[in-house]
């Protein structure tokens, strides 16, 4: 009786060794898994970081890249506008030159009149004046000789031609127009008016007469 009883004892224990023992390699097996995972996905974790962080400066590079092109677009466009505002002063000042120009020196009204009005070679003297001179004439032309020079030869800045020579009676009548403000020949009225302007009658006269005996 005794004897059958311990039979199934010991098989029990050695079932229940065996069982232990499976569970311990299953326990093993787990944890092995477990930190096989655990591995992959701490490196998963890993690569997922380091796309990240690539994809990051990546970014990063084309908005500085970006930044760095619209930096350069906006200098280029301050300085067409900067360029585009200097040529509109600069036509805006050439226009003002002009204007003042236009103002200062007209289209010559007669502008061959004086070079072609001489006395005619061996014709007699011009009439008598009906203004006497009241000055001497050489002493009345002495400031003209800065323009037309000492002898009446010289173009006056370039523009009047020789009044040596010219007659008498026609130099009166230019003179007294510019002195009344009526003539502008070459552009030269307002020059002229303020040599006129302080003569009077005799002196034109005496002036003219000279200035016809060049």
């Amino acid at each position: 009786m005794k004897k059958t009883l311990w039979i199934p004892a010991v098989a029990a224990a050695l079932i229940f060794s065996g069982c232990s023992q499976q569970t311990k390699e299953d326990v093993k097996k787990a944890a092995e898994s477990v930190s096989q995972d655990a591995s992959k996905a701490a490196e998963v974790t890993k690569q997922k970081a380091s796309e990240a962080m690539e994809t990051a400066k990546k970014q990063a590079a084309e908005a500085l890249e970006s930044a760095k092109a619209k930096s350069a677009e906006m200098e280029e466009a301050a300085k067409a506008k900067v360029a585009e505002a200097a040529a509109v002063v600069e036509k805006k000042a050439a226009e003002v030159k002009k204007d003042l120009k236009a103002d200062t020196a007209t289209t010559p009204e007669e502008p061959d009149e004086e070079a072609t009005i001489r006395k005619p070679a061996g014709t007699s003297k011009p009439a008598a004046q009906t203004v006497a001179p009241s000055k001497n004439g050489a002493a009345l032309y002495a400031k003209c000789a800065g323009c037309h020079g000492a002898d009446g030869k010289t173009k006056a800045l370039g523009k009047s031609p020789e009044i040596a020579g010219q007659d008498a009676a026609q130099l009166r009548k230019f003179l007294e127009g510019y002195k009344a403000g009526t003539r502008n020949a070459y552009g030269m009225g307002g020059v002229m008016a303020g040599q006129a302007k302080g003569l009077n009658d005799s002196e034109i006269a005496a002036l003219a007469d000279y200035i016809s005996k060049l």
